[in-house]
């Protein structure tokens, strides 16, 4: 059951534009910790104030759950036909408020209005694509007795918990919120805090579509989110954010159950090998790694270049930072706490041997701007390499081989995704043979590809991607054995 849960602001509380201090909260008696959200939420663009902060209690959280399972036993009875038209019908309500949705993303988050906006679409296309991918569902089914019938059928988990990250938060939302619904679940959102009037919008905009409890949204900080993930209620939890809390979900759904589907966690890798255009292979490189400063799980934390060719990479790749700095398309990171990670990873580089080659140094002016940088001579022990640095740094390492770069780029911490530029055939083959990551781009970016699964490593817990597997983690199969009475009688049986 719950408990520990913080004391709540009001939750129907519209973003405040004018707010001009955080209101004071009163810690209920069962928290242990001061974990509520006490901060107003600024502009990451210039400061300014965006959002009051709204924590949902502990009787809140307790109504949302009880409504929810409440709607479960009638939402699993409705059929499959009727619940794609609904999520048709929610793709519909989103797409219809997606420039206030991507103004909102924007405002929280500092992401570019156009990348915002295109997040705001793909989440709408989810919704209808699970809506068309749950009318084709069928299990296998088996020979078996001349008269018998062996086949499997899916039915729903139950309540599913949705954690989602703030770094594309309206796609996540609606990829959790499509599969679930289409599976025969129902959903509770809870979207981060660096987001939360985003969140309260999107979710209203979902409660508006769908009946009372079948999806619903709390917003609130990490100890919410703990507080609900391990709720007994809850019967799967699909988690897309930081690896560190994708683990300590597992103890969680461990306790209680519940069936964990998490987000890859690792750094994700680029190799530039000889023999590319090495302009095409810079403008590649800044494309994945400044994107959306850096902050996209897809990003290459750890880039890889064959030494014969490093110097003029390594050229090419500053005069690209230092023109996506001139040009704007790199907008801030999503608060100051992460420019301070970014910035303190950077120093640690640094007294670790690595060299900035642009960037590196930031102004102390409004917002949380961080410049496109380059390091180079990395090294794989630095925390630039290691960590979910999320940030407009590309940190590149040279090697002796394009062998000793697939080595690398396989070496823990392997991310979700490996980009491979290279002329090489045997080499493209090698490299998405031996990279363990979900998802291995040859002369692309590897960020993903609509309606395909990226189940990620072996993990406590099951990974996927927003694609057709998605819909089979948030399902129990059932195996059904089926024939005629009368055969069975023939046979003695009976």
């Amino acid at each position: 059951m719950m408990s520990g849960l913080p004391h709540e602001a009001r939750p129907d509380e519209d973003p405040v534009p004018g707010a001009a201090k955080a209101p004071s909260h009163q810690t209920l008696p069962e928290t242990r910790a001061q974990s509520v959200v006490t901060e107003i939420r600024r502009d990451p663009r210039t400061g300014q104030p965006v959002a009051r902060p709204v924590q949902s209690d502990p009787a809140r959280a307790d109504a949302a759950l009880r409504s929810a399972r409440s709607a479960w036993t009638m939402w699993r009875r409705v059929p499959q036909a009727q619940r794609s038209g609904t999520l048709r019908e929610l793709a519909g309500a989103v797409e219809s408020a997606a420039h206030e949705l991507a103004d909102l993303n924007s405002r929280e988050t500092g992401r570019l209005f156009d990348d915002a906006l295109a997040g705001v679409r793909s989440g709408a296309e989810s919704l209808r694509r699970y809506a068309e991918l749950s009318l084709l569902r069928s299990g296998p089914t088996l020979a078996g007795a001349f008269s018998g019938l062996d086949f499997t059928v899916y039915e729903p988990r139950g309540l599913v918990l949705g954690l989602t990250s703030w770094d594309d938060p309206v796609a996540t939302a609606c990829g959790i919120a499509g599969a679930g619904l289409a599976a025969g679940n129902v959903v509770l959102l809870k979207p981060s805090e660096r987001c939360s009037a985003l969140g309260r919008r999107l979710g209203r905009l979902f409660a508006s579509a769908v009946p009372p409890g079948v999806l619903s949204t709390l917003t609130g900080d990490a100890e919410l989110g703990a507080a609900l993930a391990g709720d007994d209620r809850v019967n799967a939890i699909v988690h897309v954010g930081s690896a560190a809390v994708a683990d300590s979900l597992v103890a969680a759904s461990c306790r209680t159950g519940a069936h964990l589907v998490r987000g890859r966690g690792g750094s994700s890798s680029l190799i530039v090998d000889r023999g590319v255009d090495l302009g095409w292979a810079a403008a590649c490189t800044a494309q994945a790694a400044f994107r959306h400063a850096g902050q996209l799980l897809s990003a290459p934390r750890r880039i890889f270049v064959l030494r014969d060719v490093e110097e003029v990479f390594l050229d090419e790749l500053a005069e690209q930072a230092r023109r996506w700095a001139a040009s704007e398309r790199v907008g801030p990171v999503v608060d100051e706490w992460a420019r301070g990670e970014i910035h303190r990873a950077v120093l640690s580089a640094l007294d670790d041997g690595a060299v900035v080659l642009a960037g590196g140094q930031f102004d102390e002016g409004p917002g949380s701007f961080y410049p496109p940088t380059v390091l180079a001579r990395c090294a794989p022990s630095m925390s630039i390499m290691r960590d979910q640095v999320r940030g407009p740094v590309a940190a590149v390492m040279s090697v002796q081989t394009f062998d000793e770069a697939v080595a690398e780029a396989a070496e823990e911490p392997c991310g979700a995704s490996a980009t491979v530029l290279t002329r090489d055939i045997g080499h493209a083959q090698l490299a998405a043979a031996e990279i363990p990551a979900s998802n291995v781009a040859v002369n692309g970016l590897a960020v993903g590809v609509t309606g395909t699964d990226a189940p990620g490593l072996p993990q406590a817990g099951s990974t996927a991607g927003f694609g057709p597997r998605l819909l089979d983690e948030l399902s129990r199969p059932k195996v059904i054995h089926l024939e005629p009475p009368v055969a069975a009688r023939g046979r003695g049986e009976y």
